[in-house]
C-alpha cells in the first residue's frame, strides 16, 4: 500500500490553483482517529490467500500492477514497463507476456488502468482505449476520448456504458467534473460533482477510486472528501481530522512539502470490499490505514510502520500484512494486493507459535506457490528473489 502520500506534483498543483473554494454539499461525515485499534483492525479480516500463479522474469521488476480479470484470464500489467501478462483463471499457468511500449501500431507510452470485457484486456491510454487478446495480439481501438475527458481514467459499469473518473494530477480545467458518465461510445450522459481544484489538497496514493457495478468511490488530490455515485445518487462523505489542511497553508509556503506534513488528512489509496472502506491519511505526523464500516460510519485504524522488526503477536503478524502490501483492485468479495517475497517470509517463516488459523492456512498457500515457483525462483540474485511478488486475495469479514 502506497502511504507516502503527498507529492510535490499534487502541492505544485494546489498552489497553482485560484483560491477561491467550492461550496461542498456533505452528506456524511467520519470521524477519522488519531489512535489506533489493532485488535479491532484485525478482527476484521477472515482470510489472507495467496494465489498461486506461475511467475517469470517480470516479477522482479513489477511496482505497481493493475489487475483486470476476465471470465478465463488474469491480467497483470505494470505501469512503469508497459508489461502485460495473461494467466489462466483456474490453474494459475502463465499463457503469455509482453511489453507493448512504443509508438507502433498497438504500442503506447502511457498505461493509465486496464479492464476486461469477457476475456478481452481494454488498455485505458490518456487518450483511448486498446483492445488485446489473450496473447496480446492487438484487436483496434475500443474508442478515443476528445479533449474534454483528458486526465480522466475510464471505467467499464455492469450496464456497458462508462464513468470516466478525475485524474489526481490534472488541472486543465478551471472547474473539474470528478465523473463523467458516458455511453458505450464515450458520449457524455451527465457530469456529477464539479468543482474547482482549489478545494482542500489531499494527494492520492493509488488507487484513488473505487468501481463496481453501479457504485463509484474516488478521492479528489485537492480535496478532503470521499465522493460516491452510487446509481444516480451522489454522496459527498467529509473525512474529518483534527487539523485539516488547506490549499491556503500551503499557497506562498517557503517549503511546502515541509508544511504540508502539520497538518492532517492526507489521504491516499482506496479500496471497497464488503462494507468496508480501507484508505490511507495522515494524522498528528502519523501515517494511518483506516478501515470504515459503511453501515455505521465507525473507523477503526493501524498506523503504516516501516520498520522491519519481527512482529511479536498474532495481531501484530495480521497489522503487517497490510502494511506490507500494495492494493491492487477491489470487489464485492476480496481485495487484490501485491506482497514481496521477503516480506511474506519475515511475516510467516520462524515464528509459528503466533500464526492462528486463517495465518496458517496463509502459510500454506505461500508455501505451495513458492513450491511451483522453485525452479524459477531458483535462478534469481538474492536481490532479485526478495523483490518478487505474490499476489494476495483478502476476504474481510460480512
Amino acid at each position: 500500500m502506497n502511504h507516502k502520500l503527498l507529492t510535490i506534483t499534487a502541492i505544485c498543483a494546489t498552489m497553482m490553483a485560484c483560491n477561491s473554494k467550492t461550496e461542498i454539499n456533505v452528506t456524511d461525515r467520519i470521524e477519522l482517529p488519531g489512535m489506533v485499534d489493532n485488535e479491532a483492525f484485525a478482527a476484521n479480516v477472515e482470510s489472507i490467500s495467496v494465489m498461486n500463479l506461475q511467475m517469470d522474469d517480470a516479477w522482479t521488476i513489477v511496482d505497481n500492477p493493475n489487475l483486470a480479470f476476465a471470465e478465463n484470464y488474469i491480467y497483470i500489467s505494470d505501469q512503469r514497463q508497459i508489461w502485460l501478462a495473461c494467466f489462466d483463471r483456474q490453474t494459475g499457468e502463465k499463457i503469455s507476456s509482453r511489453t507493448i511500449k512504443g509508438r507502433g501500431p498497438g504500442e503506447i507510452t502511457f498505461l493509465n488502468t486496464t479492464f476486461c470485457i469477457d476475456d478481452t484486456l481494454c488498455v485505458c491510454t490518456a487518450k483511448g482505449i486498446k483492445q488485446f487478446d489473450r496473447d496480446f495480439k492487438y484487436l483496434g481501438d475500443l474508442g478515443e476520448f476528445d479533449d474534454k475527458m483528458y486526465g480522466y481514467v475510464p471505467n467499464r459499469l455492469s450496464n456497458g456504458n462508462y464513468a470516466m473518473v478525475y485524474s489526481p494530477f490534472s488541472i486543465a480545467m478551471d472547474t473539474v467534473p470528478v465523473i463523467f458518465l458516458t455511453d458505450k461510445s464515450f458520449n457524455i450522459q451527465s457530469t456529477h460533482f464539479t468543482i474547482q481544484p482549489s478545494t482542500t489538497p489531499v494527494a492520492g496514493g493509488s488507487p484513488t477510486y473505487y468501481a463496481k457495478g453501479d457504485t463509484l468511490r474516488c478521492f479528489m488530490p485537492l480535496d478532503n472528501h470521499l465522493y460516491s455515485l452510487v446509481g444516480n445518487s451522489q454522496q459527498i462523505t467529509e473525512l474529518a481530522v483534527p487539523n485539516p489542511l488547506t490549499s491556503e497553508a500551503l499557497i506562498g509556503a517557503e517549503d511546502p512539502f515541509g508544511k504540508a506534513f502539520e497538518y492532517d488528512g492526507i489521504f491516499g489509496g482506496l479500496c471497497v470490499s464488503g462494507r468496508f472502506i480501507v484508505f490511507g491519511y495522515q494524522c498528528n505526523h502519523d501515517d494511518y490505514i483506516s478501515m470504515v464500516d459503511k453501515t455505521t460510519n465507525n473507523a477503526v485504524s493501524i498506523i503504516y510502520n516501516e520498520d522491519e522488526e519481527q512482529p511479536t503477536s498474532t495481531i501484530g503478524v495480521m497489522v503487517d500484512f497490510f502494511n506490507s502490501i500494495a492494493i491492487l483492485q477491489t470487489n464485492d468479495n476480496y481485495i487484490y494486493a501485491r506482497c514481496r517475497i521477503r516480506s511474506m517470509n519475515r511475516l510467516l517463516e520462524g515464528h509459528d507459535d503466533l500464526l492462528d488459523a486463517r495465518l496458517k492456512q496463509t502459510q500454506a498457500e505461500y508455501h505451495a506457490c513458492l513450491e511451483r515457483n522453485a525452479e524459477y525462483i531458483k535462478g534469481l540474485e538474492p536481490e532479485e528473489r526478495d523483490a518478487a511478488n505474490v499476489i494476495l486475495k483478502i476476504k474481510l469479514k460480512d
